[in-house]
This record gives C-alpha cells, structure tokens and sequence, in this order.
C-alpha cells in the first residue's frame, strides 16, 4: 500500500484506471456468469475423491471444462496447465486422490515488474452433507461455482489488455478436504520465489439472501487477518515498536479494497482471516507470508452449503443453481 498518502498526486491516474475498471464491469454478463456456473453445477459433482474418466460428471471432467474455456477466452495470451499432486489417504481422503488445480498465468510486460505476481483464486471442488460422498449430486452453485465464474469471467476480461505485472488466474481443487489445492499453490509460490503481491481469493461470492429471508445485495464482505500468521520473534517485536498490530499487510490490502466502494458495492471489512471455524485458500499463502484476502457474500444462508439435495418442513436445502444471484 506504498503511496497511500499521497492521494491527491495519484488523483488523476486513480480516475482514469478506474474508468478503465468501470468500463470492464459494463462489459460483465449476468448470463454468461450464469452459463458458467451452469456448466460446472452441471457436472453432478465435483467432490475431489468423484470420477476423473467420464466426459460429463465428475471433477475430472470440470477441470478438462475448465482449462479449455480458459485457453479459449485467454485467445493464447494466458498460459494455461493442470498443476497436480498426488496426497495420501487423510481425515478427509480415504484413499490417495489427485489434486489437480488449473491455472492460467497473463505475464507481465515489463522486466522489472513480471516477477510481482497477483493471484485470482476460486475453488471449483464441491461437497454436500457427508464430506466423504463422491457419489452423489453436490452441484456446488454457490460454494464455489460462483468464485470459480468470478476467475473465468476476470481471466476473460482482464486477459485482453496488458499489465506490467504478472497475474495468475487458480482454479483449485480439494478445499472441502482441507484447503489442498491452496497448499499446493501456495507451496510452489514459495519453491519458486514468487514475489506475491495480493492473493483475491473468491468463495461463496453468489447470493444475497439469508435463510431468514434478510437480503443484502449490495454488500462484499473482505476476510484479512491481524496478528500474522507468520510472525517470528523480529516482525514480533518489530510489530510492538512500531505499534503495527493492526497493519498486517493483509489488512491493508483489505483497506485498499474498501477504498473501491461504489454506488453499485459497499466493501465491508472484516477483520479476521476468515469465518469463525471455516477457512478458505487464502490461508496457505498467509501462512508463507503473502498478503491474502476472501471476498465472500455479504450475507449467508447455511441451508446451501455443505447440504444434501433434499426438503424438509417446507424448506430445501442444497446449493443448486436456483439460489444464486447472477446481478449480485
């Protein structure tokens, strides 16, 4: 967040990049997200340990999905691989499953600037009830087919235009089983040097009604953490002296982004790395140091998440495409 002070020199280039963003959120289509999510709520499920043969169900066929649309809507500006590990048998695992993320890289332009890298993440994985069912239907609407249309929709948009810095477009995998794609990509970042500016990661960012009925479809909710997870006796120290507790830099990312509020969105600060007892992708890269945010819905309803498709006492449960807000 270097410069924040100097908000009045930077006026003019802040207004015209974002009438630049401005005219690239005109260009965004409700149906086209709608289409996306569509696709991948279309495949049944997409649990991590689900069929990795068939051409129509399962999380093999979502990802093969996946890394076509992105090399088609990247036009071969993007960069586009399947990055897969295998893991052992774990809680969640009960045999030794590939994790497969896919991700798309735009280089940057210029030298001194491609080795900053600024990663979009969405988790394209899905579940229902039992964590452990790779069978059954789990579309996955909203958690996290809405994040994983956010990467395809960014990826398209943004890939048409060039930047001086490096962005990476993740679709992850196995983060109902224990945020291992996450780990996985954030391992390699740091393997690799990577000098990693900003993690957006995106989940749960598709409705905007509650189970009470309450909604808010104006709202962002922003996740950033406080005390650093990586923190070591000289950033402790470092930290009381200079009386940064409260500046993570995390948190300043957070603070930049509530800095976009608009007529259309208000970004609201939360200042806590995620949930009470959830977690998301982001949390691998804080724990390597990286600055990493969670975009996520500004208001939440559990009976579409993590549920069996069923009804009962008049309510239905299951994240199907029907409880997503595509304007949102």
């Amino acid at each position: 967040m270097a410069g924040a002070g100097l908000a009045s020199a930077a006026e003019p280039n802040t207004t015209a990049r974002h009438a630049q963003i401005d005219a690239m959120v005109r260009e965004i289509s409700p149906q086209r997200i709608k289409g996306y999510v569509d696709r991948l709520a279309g495949f049944g499920t997409r649990h991590t340990m689900s069929d990795t043969v068939s051409d129509t169900r399962g999380i093999g066929a979502a990802r093969r999905w996946i890394k076509g649309e992105l090399e088609r809507c990247g036009a071969g500006k993007l960069q586009v691989a399947f990055d897969g590990h295998l893991h052992p048998v774990d809680r969640r695992l009960s045999r030794p499953t590939e994790i497969v993320n896919v991700v798309a890289t735009l280089p940057g332009t210029q030298a001194e600037s491609r080795e900053r890298m600024y990663v979009v993440s969405g988790h394209y994985d899905s579940r229902n009830t039992d964590d452990a069912d790779a069978v059954n239907d789990a579309p996955g609407a909203n958690d996290d087919a809405s994040g994983s249309a956010l990467v395809l929709e960014a990826a398209r948009q943004l890939s048409r235009r060039k930047y001086p810095v490096t962005i990476v477009y993740a679709l992850l995998s196995g983060e109902e089983q224990g945020l291992f794609g996450g780990r996985l990509l954030a391992e390699y970042a740091a393997s690799q040097g990577w000098q990693v500016k900003a993690v957006l990661n995106n989940d749960i960012v598709g409705n905007s009604c509650g189970s009470d009925g309450k909604c808010d479809p104006d709202t962002v909710r922003v996740f950033s953490e406080g005390p650093r997870f990586d923190l070591d006796d000289a950033l402790r120290a470092a930290q009381r002296r200079n009386g940064g507790e409260n500046d993570s830099p995390s948190r300043n990312l957070s603070r930049y982004a509530a800095g976009l509020d608009s007529e259309a969105f208000r970004v609201r600060p939360i200042w806590r790395a995620d949930r009470m007892g959830r977690g998301g992708d982001h949390l691998p890269f804080l724990e390597k140091g990286y600055p990493a945010i969670r975009f996520s819905v500004g208001i939440e309803n559990y009976n579409n998440q993590h549920q069996d498709l069923r009804s009962e006492g008049g309510i239905e449960y299951g994240d199907t495409v029907d409880k997503v807000d595509f304007a949102y």
